[in-house]
């Protein structure tokens, strides 16, 4: 299971995220480092999937500009 997620996150940072990159024209999209998705792709690995998953659905929401650290 752990395979198919991380292998999906894959998909969408060579597809995707290049894909919006290109059309915005904007470097660097995401404001935490790593970016949103490699630390989606090291909580799955490490923390497995339900885990991965809440902790990383948790960073995209803070990632959004209205969010105050």
């Amino acid at each position: 299971m752990k395979k198919i997620f991380v292998f999906t996150i894959n998909l969408y940072q060579a597809f995707v995220s290049t894909l919006l990159k290109n059309i915005l024209g904007v470097n660097k999209m995401c404001r935490f480092s790593p970016t949103c998705s490699e630390y989606a792709k090291r909580t799955i690995s490490k923390d497995g999937v339900l885990l991965g998953l809440k902790k990383s659905t948790i960073r995209i929401l803070r990632c959004q500009p209205f969010f105050s650290d």
